[in-house]
């Protein structure tokens, strides 16, 4: 009987843990973009690899990890350098966004997805650095980070997300318009 109780505890558990991760990454920050060009599947990862070259290639820390032609697959991770503008915990705050970009090609289409933003902060600060970890998209979703109130917290985490929004966007838009004008006669 105990071992049945301990057994169907311990499946329970885990489900609600399982669960917990989940809503956790529904709820985190993240970006979409289809780009739909009249061009066959290795030109437009020709081009695709070039504009990444150019866009996301040229931020900081920007590492290609996967470059398949043939599957039409492109993956990196890109750093986003981050300085706040708030006065409270700005050294401790200072720090990157890291994030990944996944590239799928087919004929006709790509399909950009940017996804696992977490932020780091400075850790060579006296106190230690903040952590705002995963960047979600609600500012009620925030996980706590040591040393800050909550209404600095959501300020800081509202400032994160702002900057990777803008700066993510951006290079997105590049990309596609870089794609383009290779295509344009």
């Amino acid at each position: 009987m105990r071992l049945t109780l301990s057994l169907f505890l311990a499946l329970a558990t885990g489900f609600a843990n399982a669960q917990g991760q989940d809503t956790d990454a529904a709820k985190a920050l993240g970006f979409m973009r289809s780009m739909s060009i009249p061009l066959n599947a290795v030109q437009f990862f020709d081009r695709a690899s070039e504009a990444w070259t150019w866009t996301f290639g040229k931020e900081p820390g920007a590492k290609l990890q996967l470059s398949d032609r043939e599957a039409g697959i492109l993956e990196g991770t890109v750093r986003l350098n981050f300085r706040s503008t708030m006065l409270t915990g700005r050294e401790e705050s200072m720090g990157s966004v890291i994030y990944h970009v996944r590239l799928q090609i087919r004929a006709g289409e790509c399909r950009a997805v940017v996804s696992g933003l977490s932020h780091t902060g400075n850790r060579t600060t006296t106190r230690g650095g903040i952590h705002l970890g995963t960047i979600m998209r609600n500012d009620t979703d925030v996980a706590s980070a040591g040393g800050m109130s909550r209404s600095n917290l959501i300020r800081l985490h509202a400032e994160v997300r702002e900057t990777a929004t803008t700066r993510i966007n951006s290079l997105l838009q590049a990309m596609e318009a870089r794609i383009r004008a290779s295509v344009e006669p």
